[in-house]
């Protein structure tokens, strides 16, 4: 049985960037025929959980802008299957970028929670958009002295009213067979602080 044209084509509108992100998740939730459609293709080999494509976009985060451009991604192959020569949109790819490209070298913060940043932002021309979400990463993750030197992927911790402060870090020399340190933070809404070590 041929796949549903309408399914195909609400696919095609949301790769295309004329189906918003929240309503294409909707439309997985409840449309039928787009779930029938995305049950009988396989996951893509480097999914972790599920078997169809159904279950590795059902367990993508719509509201994560890398998540979206990795949903673009199948569903270009998906339709390109069915006959249907689709373009991403250029939108989602050069927010990413963006979002990316803002952020110091010591930090590689959820993208989620830099979005939410982006959404208050003046409008602004691309390279000026750039230069007011840095700023405002800037005066967000604060710290002390200086920053973190990570020993391993950037951990900064996001609490529920922001990033917290970070005061230090100290090595731990002699104890675990790598090197390590214990970085410390502050919560300042909540006077609580949060410790962790990173190896390697």
């Amino acid at each position: 049985m041929p796949p549903s044209t309408e399914a195909l084509q609400r696919l095609s509108d949301f790769v295309s960037g004329k189906t918003p992100a929240p309503e294409f998740e909707q439309q997985l939730y409840n449309d039928p025929d787009i779930e029938t459609l995305l049950s009988a293709e396989n996951a893509p080999r480097f999914c972790q959980t599920g078997t169809t494509l159904f279950h590795y976009l059902i367990e993508l985060d719509f509201s994560d802008p890398g998540h979206v451009l990795s949903a673009q991604d199948v569903l270009v192959s998906l339709l390109q299957k069915h006959g249907m020569k689709t373009a991403p949109a250029g939108g989602p790819t050069a927010e990413y970028a963006l979002l990316l490209d803002a952020q110091p070298r010591w930090l590689d913060a959820d993208v989620k929670f830099l979005a939410s940043l982006l959404e208050a932002a003046p409008s602004l021309p691309s390279k000026q958009r750039k230069a007011w979400l840095r700023q405002r990463i800037l005066e967000l993750f604060r710290y002390v002295n200086q920053p973190p030197r990570w020993l391993q992927p950037p951990a900064w911790p996001i609490g529920d009213a922001g990033p917290l402060v970070f005061l230090g870090q100290f090595p731990v020399a002699d104890y675990f067979h790598d090197e390590a340190a214990v970085y410390v933070f502050h919560d300042p809404a909540k006077d609580a602080f949060t410790t962790f070590v990173q190896r390697c």
